[in-house]
């Protein structure tokens, strides 16, 4: 079984209870408790991730480990908003940030700026985006740090030229519309 929205990627759902399959925004799981909710690997793995109630966004990866949860920060406003982020990195380590995301630059993020951008969008009511399952999720179960910048819109064009060849035009179609949108929200910043 396939993560849906990772389209020709093929990632198992093992390390993933059903009622809480790897979808990027995870806030329709906090009506069901007044705690945070748990999700742990299948029987013998060792990947336990939280979902934080209160957040607009979590995910976490079983291949790498790495947990992010977003919210907008007290001090976010129209003109500058700003995703208040926690998590663990690669190696294991908790941090947080406030990412300003008119600063967010496709081509020199990490993905968790990426991801910010992403959710931020969708809160926008960006149908684009909102429907993606995202690519900075792809990097994040790839041991790609969270916190280590990438060049993203290489990245993308990467992938939809992967796809292409792979005879899947129209995923790549998709892929290259959510690079447009992070793109066109940077330069009218």
């Amino acid at each position: 079984m396939s993560v849906s929205g990772l389209q020709g990627v093929g990632y198992p759902m093992a390390g993933y209870p059903t009622a809480t399959a790897c979808r990027n925004n995870m806030k329709n799981v906090f009506g069901k408790s007044g705690t945070s909710e748990q999700a742990s690997a299948a029987p013998g793995g060792n990947f336990h991730g939280t979902l934080k109630m209160g957040y607009l966004h979590s995910e976490f990866s079983p291949v790498s480990g790495q947990e992010l949860h977003m919210k907008y920060d007290e001090s976010s406003t129209d003109v500058d908003p700003v995703m208040y982020v926690e998590g663990k990195d690669i190696h294991g380590k908790s941090f947080t940030q406030k990412i300003h995301l008119n600063d967010v630059n496709a081509e020199n993020a990490t993905p968790a700026e990426m991801t910010a951008l992403r959710v931020h969008l969708a809160q926008r009511g960006d149908k684009s985006v909102k429907a993606s399952s995202g690519i900075p999720l792809m990097a994040l179960s790839s041991h790609q740090d969270v916190n280590a910048s990438m060049d993203f819109k290489k990245y993308y064009e990467s992938w939809a030229s992967t796809l292409e060849n792979a005879g899947l035009k129209q995923n790549a179609g998709v892929y290259m519309s959510e690079l447009e949108r992070y793109l066109f929200y940077h330069r009218t910043k």
